[in-house]
């Protein structure tokens, strides 16, 4: 499951993925909400559309110290850290339909 995850946080800092609307949208869950570094809620259309809009100036991330912790059967948390920004994320995913998405997220900036 670690990998799985890892791999699926990944593919949400991965620029392609962040230009694909059909990508998102498989990997969003319907009531998806996310809590910015700046502190600003969104939910998942406005999430979508604001990392549409970001795509093609987000570089690539390294995440580091990655680790899982069940919440429940069907739902997890992963908490990791962004190696280029000092960012601390932690994001809640939710088992469907043999599917992970992603339901909650949020960044919050560290010192360095």
């Amino acid at each position: 499951m670690l990998e799985i995850l890892f791999s699926l946080e990944k593919q949400l800092l991965n620029p392609a993925a962040r230009a694909s609307a059909q990508q998102l949208e498989m990997m969003l869950h319907e009531d998806f909400i996310e809590i910015g570094a700046s502190g600003r809620i969104y939910d998942r259309s406005q999430i979508i559309n604001e990392l549409l809009g970001s795509a093609a100036d987000y570089p690539m991330r390294t995440l580091k110290d990655f680790r899982v912790r069940g919440l429940s059967g069907d739902l997890v948390q992963v908490f990791y850290d962004i190696a280029e920004n000092g960012t601390r994320r932690s994001s809640i995913w939710k088992l469907e339909d043999s599917n992970w998405r992603i339901i909650f997220h949020q960044g919050t900036p560290t010192a360095l």
